[in-house]
Order: C-alpha cells, then structure tokens, then sequence
C-alpha cells in the first residue's frame, strides 16, 4: 500500500495544477504538449520540460519553439 500512494503521490497531474502554474517569464497560461509545458504567449513560445515528474519552470533552462511548432502545440492543445 505505501508503495501503491508514493507512486500516486509522485505522478504530475497538470490538470490539478493548472489554476497555479503559469509561465514564469510572462505570467501566461501553460498548456501540457507530451512530456512539457509550453507558454501560450505567442511572444513568449517558450517550452519547460517535465523531468521525473517535476516541470522544470526555469527561463534559462526553457526551449525557446519556432513559431510553427508552437502554433502546433497549441493546435494539439485545442488553442488553436
């Protein structure tokens, strides 16, 4: 059983999450694409991988998406 709740407490469950995680260099929305979030700010285009669970919300370490492949994600997304 106690294995049975850490692996339930270690999986990201974005949905519950998603009224407090935004995007840290703009404040924007975040939408789940895969293994990442990625900022809706069309500006921004910025993709923050999920490592072991952890969405790694750091601007230095974020993936900057060319305009093609965000609009696909948000696509993906249902923001197209």
């Amino acid at each position: 059983q106690a294995e049975l709740l850490q692996s339930n407490f270690m999986t990201f469950n974005f949905e519950k999450s998603r009224s407090y995680l935004v995007c840290p260099k703009c404040h924007s929305d975040l939408v789940q694409d895969g293994e990442s979030l990625v900022c809706t700010n069309p500006e921004v285009r910025l993709r923050y991988p999920i490592l072991d669970d952890i969405p790694r919300l750091l601007v230095d370490e974020a993936e900057e998406m060319t305009p093609e492949a965000w609009a696909a994600a948000m696509q993906r997304a249902g923001r197209s």
